[in-house]
């Protein structure tokens, strides 16, 4: 075989109408893409809350629940700790992982939940796929209680994260155009301006939004590809094409990665912004 298929666009499962994944999709995610960069991205928005004991906090568009697991372990136990995900096969997923966290299948706009129920709000990767992300940060401000924090972070366009540069191309020219644009979705949110006037006007102050930059690892590079693949909503189409015809569109993702692959796999930059406010 020779240089294999790659990973998905967003990180998690949200909004409806968003980022849906199969049956399969979830496993493909914890395998392939939670250790090749997820990962870091979670380790990273939970170490910026600072929890403290006996905090109530919420992983809102959860996926197979990563962050959450994460807070759970700073807090030292799940009773406190939510999530929810409009994608029933990343819940349940999530709760096959971890059954103590509270997972609730159910859309950002419906969360059931009284007013000013959590001292942290996270959001990873989720906002830019919700159909209305005005809406689903009011949402978010209820749940919050007076002074909690809320922790979010969206992709920076997508040629600040090469390698989804090379696959947005790619799966443009060998597909039919939807799962490029799919893809490229995730990372045409909008910059600082945006997300700044968003926070505000869902009642939030203190609003600080930093650029992060972080190294995807992947390795091999090979296996990535192609067990990544099946954690995307256009695995379909990848699967039915004919074999040389994908094998023509993996060794081509392959070359246009070669700057960033070394011995031990490839390790290319993603950036995002992080946002950091208060109710």
């Amino acid at each position: 075989m020779d240089k294999k298929n790659a990973g998905s666009g967003s990180s998690e499962s949200s909004g409806s109408g968003g980022w849906q994944l199969g049956d399969d999709g979830p496993e493909a995610y914890e395998t392939f893409v939670v250790p090749a960069y997820t990962g870091i991205w979670a380790d990273e928005i939970v170490d910026r809350a600072c929890l403290r004991p006996g905090e109530k906090v919420i992983d809102v568009a959860c996926g197979t629940g990563l962050v959450a697991r994460r807070a759970a372990g700073i807090l030292g136990g799940c009773e406190r700790v939510h999530g929810i995900d409009v994608n029933g096969a990343m819940i349940k997923k999530a709760g096959e992982i971890e059954r103590g966290i509270k997972w609730q299948h159910c859309d950002v706009t419906g969360m059931p939940f009284p007013d000013n129920h959590f001292d942290v709000v996270f959001c990873q990767q989720g906002l830019q796929y919700f159909p209305d992300p005005s809406l689903a940060l009011n949402k978010m401000h209820r749940v919050l209680a007076e002074n909690g924090r809320i922790l979010l972070t969206v992709w920076r366009p997508v040629q600040y994260s090469p390698f989804y540069d090379s696959l947005c191309t790619v799966l443009g020219k060998y597909l039919d155009g939807k799962a490029a644009a799919m893809l490229s979705a995730a990372f045409e949110f909008g910059g600082p301006g945006k997300l700044k006037s968003l926070f505000a006007d869902a009642g939030f102050r203190a609003v600080d939004i930093s650029i992060v930059i972080k190294q995807m690892r992947c390795s091999p590079f090979d296996a990535f590809i192609s067990g990544s693949m099946t954690a995307t909503p256009f695995f379909q189409e990848i699967r039915d094409m004919p074999a040389e015809r994908r094998e023509e569109m993996f060794l081509e993702i392959y070359n246009l990665n070669r700057d960033y692959i070394d011995d031990n796999g490839m390790v290319a930059p993603t950036e995002s912004y992080m946002v950091h406010a208060i109710k």
